[in-house]
């Protein structure tokens, strides 16, 4: 029976300033389960999302005489995590085998990484990936990829065949991949921040 499962956080804040484990506990059980989420979409490894909530709670633990009633819990939580992820990827970037294993995850996961590329504040990065495409090519990833034409609308709107599109959509596609895999230090924090939504 969680005895605390019912108080605010307001409340359970007061109550782990004073050092209440079980207040803690009931932070930890109401939080964990979506930092664990949020962390695991960035990371993409189970054991080291873990390793990192656990490091969060930890702190939270060490600093919890310091917080005072009025903090938006959640939203330091959610910053602190995030800040814990950056650190990650620092380390990373001094790490060769584990930036080349990185490398690797995010090239399996770039069809979701392009989609929130759209949606996000990431304009001026997919730009200059769509700046290294030829003219056709450019017209054609930016007609299919980003208007959502299909080949045949795509292929009536440039006057080409929808083989031709779709030829033309695989390498350009093929190249804004490898021009976001290997600019990954410059596009980073996009992909964090993203990928945190």
């Amino acid at each position: 029976m969680r005895m605390y499962s019912k108080l605010s956080d307001v409340e359970l804040i007061t109550l782990l300033k004073e050092g209440n484990q079980a207040a803690f506990t009931e932070l930890y059980l109401k939080y964990s389960g979506p930092i664990y989420v949020n962390v695991l979409k960035m990371v993409k490894d189970e054991l080291l999302t873990e390793e990192l909530v656990q490091d969060l709670f930890s702190r939270i633990w060490q600093k919890h005489q310091s917080f005072t009633e009025d903090i938006d819990f959640r939203a330091y939580l959610y910053r602190v995590a995030q800040n814990l992820v950056f650190d990650f990827y620092r380390k990373l970037k001094r790490d060769h085998n584990m930036y080349e294993k990185f490398k690797l995850i995010v090239s399996q996961e770039y069809s979701h990484i392009e989609e929130g590329l759209h949606l996000k504040e990431s304009e001026a990065l997919l730009e200059q990936a769509m700046a290294q495409l030829s003219p056709q090519q450019y017209a054609v990833y930016k007609l299919c990829k980003i208007e959502g034409y299909t080949y045949k609308q795509a292929a009536e709107q440039m006057g080409i065949s929808p083989h031709t599109v779709k030829e033309y959509l695989s390498k350009s596609t093929q190249l804004v991949k490898n021009y976001m895999i290997n600019n990954l230090d410059s596009s980073l924090g996009l992909l964090l921040f993203m990928l945190m939504m």
